[in-house]
């Protein structure tokens, strides 16, 4: 199989030949080809030259992620405080960037209209004319990627109204505004859903990339009844579009989601992916979702930093002994940190090639042949 065969057979949960393997580096791959955080950030071609200049020492992998993209999205679009840091590429400023009359906008003028009243706050200009100029500049390089035989697993982005309160309004403003006044929170919520849903899927056509990122930290929340309330009837409704127009959902998991696992059934079968972070009981996720979702991650931050090659051999070993043959992706928890080893997360590339094809577990009744 290629890289692409062998990520649409983990997607769909079926066996590849071997498990793909799939990195979202950005920082380390800055420091370690020679360019500066500040260039990996400001200049999309360095920085996807960056990247490739760790595949190629590598050896290449299955799944690259499109983070040449990110610095110039976090420093144009997006509507919360960042900057640039020398050692960690982006450096998050707490502060609020939206107000709480802000949730009236959104609920006038949906996500667009949400979108360019902060970003005029923060002193920017935002128009979808804008983001379409932007994405069209990413797309000869998503082609180069493709080229050259990777498959790049992230192209635009889904991302609920409460990704955006969270992070704009920071979570202890939005909790307080979820006290004082839930139902404009809830009426925002709806008033920028099928926004979000088309600007995903605009921007994924725009660079020719079937997957669409999906953010869904639940950290925000505090408890389940605002998870099923305010993130998960829009997360589980915009994958189901998604999907329907031909796209394949990576919904990223962080924190711990061992008790929130079943809820994700209810989302397409076979047709999105899990990533998952090692803080979430990945063994309780794979007899729960396998057969049904393809999950993806394991490999904690950690180990990268402050492990050893042998110890990455021997977690992504364990992980796909446990996770696979079907349905999984060895792959990073989240970002590779801006302190890793570079041998070790070598020795996770090296590791996924020499186990992941190695299955010691066949006879254990495939979770597809289960959910069938």
């Amino acid at each position: 199989m290629n890289s692409k065969e062998r990520m649409d057979a983990a997607v769909a949960c079926k066996v590849p030949d071997r498990i793909p393997i799939a990195l979202r580096l950005d920082v380390p791959a800055a420091h370690w080809s020679g360019i500066t955080s500040e260039e990996f950030m400001q200049d999309p071609w360095k920085a996807s030259n960056a990247i490739e200049w760790v595949f190629d020492k590598f050896g290449g992998w299955d799944g690259v992620d499109n983070t040449w993209t990110m610095g110039v999205r976090y420093l144009k679009l997006d509507t919360y405080n960042m900057e640039i840091h020398a050692s960690r590429g982006f450096k998050m400023l707490h502060v609020p960037t939206m107000t709480v009359e802000d949730y009236d906008v959104a609920i006038k003028e949906g996500l667009y209209g949400f979108m360019k009243t902060v970003a005029a706050r923060m002193g920017k200009r935002f128009d979808p004319e804008l983001e379409t100029e932007m994405y069209r500049s990413f797309a000869p390089i998503y082609k180069h990627w493709e080229e050259k035989g990777a498959v790049v697993h992230r192209g635009g982005k889904f991302k609920p109204a409460m990704s955006h309160f969270q992070w704009a309004r920071t979570w202890q403003e939005l909790l307080k505004d979820l006290m004082r006044n839930y139902d404009k929170v809830k009426q925002a919520c709806d008033a920028m859903f099928e926004e979000a849903v088309t600007a995903a899927e605009k921007q994924s056509r725009l660079v020719n990339c079937k997957y669409v990122f999906v953010p869904a930290s639940k950290s925000t929340l505090g408890s389940k009844k605002l998870f099923e309330d305010l993130l998960f009837p829009y997360l589980k409704e915009g994958c189901h579009r998604l999907v329907k127009d031909g796209f394949v959902p990576r919904i990223h998991l962080d924190l711990d989601w061992t008790e929130y696992l079943e809820y994700l059934l209810e989302l397409p079968k076979r047709s999105c992916i899990a990533e998952l972070e090692s803080l979430t009981d990945l063994k309780k996720a794979k007899e729960v979702l396998g057969g049904h979702m393809c999950i993806s991650g394991g490999v904690p931050p950690g180990l990268l930093v402050r492990g050893t090659p042998d110890k990455v051999h021997e977690t992504c070993k364990k992980l796909i002994e446990e996770m696979g043959p079907d349905g999984y992706i060895l792959a990073n928890d989240d970002m590779v940190p801006p302190n890793a080893r570079m041998e070790n997360v070598k020795a996770l590339v090296d590791a996924g090639k020499k186990f992941g094809g190695a299955y010691s577990i066949h006879d254990r009744p495939s979770p597809q042949v289960l959910r069938a």
